[in-house]
């Protein structure tokens, strides 16, 4: 009899940590979901905001999500396997998860509004199985403390990007580029939509050693707008010992022109 009163409390914790409960949705209407796991904890170095970078399994599309400090720290800490002198929140929520007996079967990510993502934790406590609502955040650093999958939707995976290595310029210029969706557009270079964002930016190489950045968005190269990352290829390929691009940065789309060297 006490377990069960325990057990009936710790739903009413969940209820007001987490958000509402809700049914499971039906297994049809999560079909194609894709295995993904954290790559890294990055900063967008335009306004310091953790970004959460995931990547699939299979395909090995990537993909960013903005989240609070708070959260990323708790991941991050889980990933360096660092313990801390006393539990932290999602540490606590697992205790009493393990306590009780109860599972997180896995995490889906399920869409994403208004740049916003929402998620799914997939439970099974006391012989009855449910979701709970949560952010993306608190539900993946649930998941690596419970060491339970993590899943994406079809649908938000389209808002990711492949590091392409078949490219010249990322080993010459230690530049990683993909296309500006328009969730990211939101986040980076003004909010302009044309471009392409430099999504990683080799330590020490000609890239860097130029003044690029991760969140700059490069917009020209030689003069020609630079709409795809074969585009650039193609410039770049054309001008191998020094490309000029222009580029946004920042939330006022300031435009810088930088000269790129071909490292040696």
């Amino acid at each position: 009899m006490r377990l069960k009163m325990v057990s009936s409390g710790f739903l009413v914790v969940l209820v007001v940590f987490i958000a509402h409960a809700h049914s499971v949705k039906a297994e049809a209407a999560l079909s194609g979901l894709r295995r993904v796991e954290v790559k890294d904890i990055l900063v967008d170095q335009r306004n310091d905001q953790p970004v959460l970078l995931l990547q699939e399994r299979k395909g090995g599309k990537l993909l960013p999500i903005w989240i609070g400090p708070a959260e990323a720290r708790a991941i991050y800490m889980e990933l360096e396997e660092a313990k801390p002198h006393r539990p932290m929140t999602h540490d606590l929520m697992r205790n009493l998860l393990r306590t009780l007996q109860a599972e997180v079967l896995r995490v889906v990510i399920t869409e994403i509004k208004g740049g916003t993502y929402f998620a799914f934790i997939d439970m099974k406590a006391g012989g009855r199985r449910f979701s709970v609502d949560s952010r993306p955040s608190d539900a993946v650093a649930l998941a690596l403390r419970m060491k339970s999958p993590i899943y994406v939707k079809p649908v938000v995976m389209e808002h990711g990007f492949h590091m392409k290595r078949e490219y010249t310029h990322p080993e010459k210029l230690g530049l990683i580029l993909q296309k500006l969706t328009p969730s990211l557009a939101r986040f980076f270079g003004g909010g302009e939509k044309s471009g392409l964002l430099v999504s990683d930016v080799k330590e020490n190489a000609p890239a860097a050693r130029a003044g690029l950045r991760r969140g700059d968005v490069i917009f020209k190269a030689e003069g020609k707008k630079i709409e795809t990352v074969e585009i650039f290829e193609k410039v770049f390929l054309e001008n191998p010992l020094e490309i000029e691009v222009s580029i946004r940065r920042g939330p006022g789309g300031k435009k810088w022109r930088l000269k790129l060297g071909e490292g040696k």
